[in-house]
């Protein structure tokens, strides 16, 4: 499999409250066509109960008609410990890109059972920066039920150049399973966009 490195599927903007400043929607979109990008994911984080979501979508709309660049407008949604998101009902759609991730700490059991919910769930896209809590480990079975759900589920592997992950583990089991992986900045600064070059090892061993 071939990684596109003319993309980057996972760029937040300020419409948070840790992103730099000057992360704007317009200068997030300007840096890509800097960097000769074809796509570009939004990916901001959002909860259910985020109030500025229809200003970002509007924002995003304005701001993607007038570049080449193919942008698409989504969210990073948290699973939750049912394996539902935290993101508005109304945006869990096939309108929208989602990414599905852990931002909170779950026991092995919880962190488990959530996150095979959140694939199957149908209007998540991607499974982002994916790897164990540090207080416990996976075995190979456990690695490969996960990478069967995906492959079931038609969802994407982030290599995440923020986190570095998956692990290897993960991906040489999920390789040979057939799964689909994209890149994802993470990006929470300017010069953050479309910057892999903490993950090239991992791109090299899906590419190997």
């Amino acid at each position: 499999m071939i990684i596109n490195l003319k993309e980057d599927l996972h760029i937040h903007c300020n419409y948070n409250d840790h992103s730099d400043v000057d992360l704007t929607i317009p200068n997030v979109i300007k840096r890509a066509e800097d960097l000769k990008l074809e796509r570009i994911a939004f990916t901001e984080h959002v909860r259910k109960s985020s109030e500025w979501t229809r200003r970002y979508l509007n924002e995003l709309d304005q701001y993607s008609q007038v570049t080449n660049i193919q942008v698409l407008k989504g969210f990073e949604a948290k699973i939750l410990p049912d394996g539902s998101i935290d993101c508005p009902d109304e945006f869990i759609s096939d309108d929208y890109f989602i990414i599905a991730s852990f931002h909170k700490k779950y026991d092995k059991e919880i962190w488990l059972n959530s996150l095979l919910q959140a694939i199957k769930n149908p209007c998540v896209n991607v499974i982002g920066h994916l790897a164990p809590e540090a207080e416990f480990t996976l075995d190979d079975e456990q690695i490969y039920n996960i990478g069967k759900s995906l492959i079931e589920n038609n969802k994407i592997i982030e290599i995440n150049a923020k986190y570095i992950r998956p692990p290897l583990n993960f991906l040489e089991i999920f390789i040979k399973l057939g799964v689909k992986f994209h890149v994802g900045s993470d990006a929470h600064r300017l010069e953050d966009i479309g910057d892999f070059n903490r993950i090239m090892h991992l791109i090299n061993f899906i590419e190997k």
